[in-house]
């Protein structure tokens, strides 16, 4: 049966990236064509008309300055990147602004036959003026109601072709990002009920085997739930369930099930109208911060899996490590004003590089100062010390906060663990950072340690590799 369902989904996915594909490069691609050749028909035509009406209109064609007119269109062509063309009543070209042209005169009448008869032309040839085909539109120039000749812009067709080219080479782009999204939502639709009886059964079997303390981790309110909780009556008579709530998957249910709680009552009480609507705005705030919650515990999770089940894949390279605690400091810009604190800066005056990964070691920053402010008081100052020492680039992260236990130093590193001091301060937080923070920096044979007082403030210090100047 798991089979067929997986089959289904991929047939499903499939066809949707094949519809995508098929809509982007072969749908999309004429329409943006067009109206692309009409942004560029419009554009050429309008500086035909401005040419002929404030250019020309100083001359008296034929006759006028050459030297003039030609000094003035070629500023007019580097800022069209297009060919302009001065072209008798007659159809014999007087003057022309493109490079290297076959001296010979050409009358365009011979050479293009319908080409001053109309506004615009597409894929016109002239051999010595032009050297591919070119996109072309024609003003008179008039004098009264007597045509005296022609101003003709020149623009290479490959223009239109090249920058649809590259708006198709985003828009596949795109497209690969949206079904690479979609195959993960994909993903999680069909392992959510595969892994749902997995769990179940795999739970039974342990009960069988007497081991009670197995929990099937099956979340919502439907009838997996109802089996699975059945099952888990067969467990209650034995003593050991007290450590029930210090699982991995316990921790993981209550902390999806309190914002789900809490978006679930209010969202009921705005529908019933036990809200009235025009207060609703606080408890929207309220939903929204419950939602932040359950994202970042999703992120924090998958972070988590994919680095027990895969190892921290790193990206080596070598980069301003002072530079990039700048930037990392300038986010949290709007929380430090809201409690009125500040970050302060200690770095070398020369530059320092560390060898790293980036990204990674960002996100370590990122957590380490995320949690400075959230237990510091207000008013206070959070500092980023950088140092080197030998081989290695040192970053210390202090604050001036409530400071952690003795007893709870040990712990702070495992997963959803929070310390009795943090639990009314650490709203937004999943317990997971600290847990990522040490694997990250274990995966570059680098250590981290902290240093903390209880009513005083902590400091966690790590090591990089200096890379060479």
């Amino acid at each position: 049966m798991k089979h067929k369902v997986w089959h289904k989904y991929a047939i499903v996915y499939l066809a949707a990236a094949a519809l995508i594909l098929i809509a982007t490069n072969l749908v999309a691609r004429p329409f943006y064509q067009s109206d692309n050749m009409k942004r560029h028909k419009s554009r050429i035509y309008k500086e035909c008309v401005v040419i002929s009406d404030e250019y020309i209109s100083e001359y008296k064609l034929p006759g006028f300055s050459l030297d003039t007119f030609l000094l003035q269109m070629k500023a007019v062509r580097m800022m069209l990147d297009a060919d302009i063309w001065v072209v008798g009543a007659d159809g014999r070209m007087i003057a022309a602004t493109g490079e290297n042209l076959d001296t010979t005169p050409i009358n365009l009448n011979e050479k293009a036959p319908g080409l001053l008869d109309n506004i615009y032309s597409e894929n016109v040839f002239v051999e010595g003026l032009t050297k591919e085909k070119a996109l072309c539109a024609v003003e008179p120039v008039k004098e009264g109601y007597s045509i005296k000749g022609f101003i003709v812009i020149a623009e290479p067709m490959s223009r239109t072709f090249d920058e649809t080219d590259n708006f198709i080479i985003r828009m596949n782009i795109i497209s690969g990002a949206c079904l690479l999204i979609l195959l993960l939502v994909f993903f999680l639709f069909a392992v959510y009920h595969t892994r749902n009886l997995q769990n179940i059964n795999k739970t039974i079997i342990a009960y069988t085997d007497g081991d009670f303390t197995a929990e099937a981790g099956v979340r919502g309110h439907d009838e997996y739930r109802d089996v699975a909780l059945s099952a888990h009556m067969l467990a209650e008579q034995h003593a050991n369930l007290v450590d029930y709530q210090k699982n991995f998957v316990a921790n993981i249910s209550h902390d999806f099930r309190s914002p789900l709680t809490s978006i679930k009552g209010y969202a009921e009480a705005m529908k019933d109208g036990t809200i009235p609507y025009e207060i609703q705005g606080k408890y929207l705030n309220i939903i929204l911060f419950e939602t932040e919650r359950l994202s970042n515990l999703t992120n924090d999770l998958l972070d988590l899996s994919n680095f027990e089940n895969k190892g921290v894949r790193l990206i080596w390279e070598r980069f301003d490590i002072v530079k990039m605690l700048k930037q990392s400091s300038a986010t949290f810009e709007g929380k430090c004003s809201q409690k009125n604190m500040k970050i302060r800066l200690v770095f070398p005056e020369n530059e320092l590089y560390a060898y790293a990964d980036k990204g990674k070691i960002q996100q370590v920053v990122h957590n380490l100062i995320d949690n400075a402010i959230k237990f510091s008081k207000p008013d206070s100052v959070v500092t980023v010390v950088v140092a080197e020492k030998r081989d290695k680039v040192l970053v210390s992260v202090k604050d001036t906060g409530i400071g952690i236990p003795k007893d709870a130093i040990g712990k702070i590193w495992e997963r959803f663990y929070k310390t009795d001091l943090s639990r009314g301060k650490d709203k937004r937080g999943t317990g997971l950072g600290l847990s990522i923070t040490k694997q990250i920096i274990a995966a570059h044979n680098e250590n981290i340690k902290v240093i903390s007082t209880e009513g005083e403030g902590t400091e966690f210090v790590f090591s990089l590799q200096r890379a060479d100047s």
